[in-house]
């Protein structure tokens, strides 16, 4: 097939505008995607805005996501019937798990690209629209973009993801995240100094760093590095800033990086480990590479050498085989660790995993049931553990205006990350957004806090 020429035509700006689905780790592919647009001279358009093109860029994770992707798809491909598109991309996770069937469920979509071709999306554009054939663009995952890669960011600008590498290299028995975005290829650590550097000088305050598995990065560069490596790389950029750590597999976690998150004059304190299970019989089952024991004394590390730490985790209910028994170690782990955040998945039975053909399948009834009564003693402990903070002043970013009522301010310290912990509601006092204030917090609920700007 003859690859389309990537630049574009001399005549007016295309309007294209974007959906952009899934986590954190798809947004920084979607600003990507956004920047080289904007490069090859399209006019990127808000997603409600007439436009000749508007691109999906799906999430293929679990259930739930996926009809999220097919709803956002089949809503655009009825404007496109109507006439208020022209052509309808789908990009993203989607495209690249089920790149033999969408095309043909989906006759309504006029290009797939997976997600390893991002960098060919404008010349794809171009060559559809110029009536030439081809439909489908999905190879194996090779693309990693870099700090030159174009790129166009749509966080508040005091605050950006920066995404370390591409892919994973686990074999989690439920997880089909490798099959759609590859092994393991991380960034060059010089690559993402610049980048940070760069963010810095613009007067971004908020870096959050992001990964499938940040404790895997650097494993496969020809001069082998690590996380640990890295962030040391990253002290000397001088500035006002947070460097916030999310996705870290409990695997290699070496005590000297725990060490260097206590001591790092910019990494806050808060690290996002998804540990999924407690019980030995389901961490070997969902192939988690690590015992109980070791969960055990790696939490404990980081809460004795890392004081004021703030953990958030992740943990499945429902997996095949776990019994009220496996369940049961689950919710007291829970309760004796008291973490600070936790999220909570019904297990979702996803073809194409080791565990889409395990024996002892649990019944949805009984997933809900467990999903139900772990978040209740989770609301209990969010609850407890944010009512510490009342009568205590702690630093935290403005962030404005509150979603709760206009007549609330908005800010988050250290412990929360954007869009998934919560937030401070000020009630008196107010800052510029992006502007560092010291908050004293006079109420809390199971997710927010209440305070007002002092000082």
């Amino acid at each position: 097939m003859t690859k389309p020429s990537e630049q574009a035509p001399p005549e007016a700006k295309i309007a294209v505008n974007f959906i952009s689905l899934g986590c954190p780790k798809n947004l920084v592919d979607s600003e990507t995607m956004l920047g080289l647009l904007d490069k090859e001279n399209f006019a990127i358009v808000a997603p409600d805005s007439k436009s000749r093109v508007t691109v999906i860029n799906t999430c293929g994770f679990v259930e739930e996501s996926k009809q999220e992707s097919i709803d956002a798809i089949l809503e655009v491909a009825e404007k496109k019937k109507v006439g208020e598109i022209d052509l309808v991309v789908v990009t993203g996770c989607l495209s690249q798990r089920y790149k033999e069937e969408l095309p043909k469920l989906l006759p309504e979509v006029d290009i797939f690209v997976g997600t390893g071709e991002y960098d060919r999306l404008p010349g794809l554009i171009h060559h559809k629209l110029a009536g030439k054939e081809g439909r489908s663009y999905i190879e194996n995952p090779r693309f990693v973009p870099d700090h030159l890669t174009p790129r166009l960011q749509t966080t508040p600008f005091y605050t950006k993801y920066v995404k370390i590498s591409e892919g994973c290299s686990h074999k989690c028995s439920f997880c089909i995240i490798p099959f759609m975005r590859g092994t393991l290829r991380s960034r060059a650590p010089e690559s993402i100094v610049h980048e940070i550097t760069e963010g810095v000088a613009k007067g971004i305050k908020e870096f959050n760093i992001v990964g499938q598995d940040l404790n895997e990065y650097g494993r496969d560069l020809t001069e082998r590095s690590s996380l640990l490596k890295l962030l040391r790389g990253l002290e000397p950029i001088d500035g006002d800033y947070w460097l916030r750590l999310m996705y870290m597999y409990p695997l290699q976690f070496p005590d000297k990086l725990v060490e260097l998150i206590a001591t790092h004059p910019h990494i806050v304190k808060y690290v996002d480990i998804p540990l999924q299970h407690i019980s030995d019989r389901m961490l070997k089952k969902m192939n988690r590479g690590s015992s109980s024991r070791y969960i055990y004394r790696l939490i404990e590390n980081l809460k004795t050498k890392v004081p004021g730490i703030t953990l958030r985790t992740t943990f499945i209910v429902g997996h095949p085989g776990e019994t009220d028994e496996d369940f049961a170690e689950l919710l007291t782990f829970v309760k004796t660790s008291e973490f600070d955040r936790v999220g909570v998945f019904k297990y979702s039975c996803e073809e194409g995993t080791p565990s889409f053909t395990m024996a002892g399948q649990v019944p949805d009834e009984v997933k809900e049931t467990r999903y139900a009564e772990l978040m209740a003693m989770q609301q209990d402990i969010s609850l407890h553990r944010n009512q510490a903070f009342i009568g205590k002043t702690i630093r935290a970013i403005y962030t404005g205006e509150s979603s709760e009522s206009e007549f609330l301010g908005s800010a988050r310290h250290e412990g929360q990350a954007p869009d998934i912990d919560g937030e401070i509601l000020i009630r008196d006092g107010s800052a510029k957004p992006g502007e560092f204030c010291q908050v004293k917090i006079v109420d809390a609920f199971e997710y927010d806090l209440l305070g007002e700007i002092v000082g």
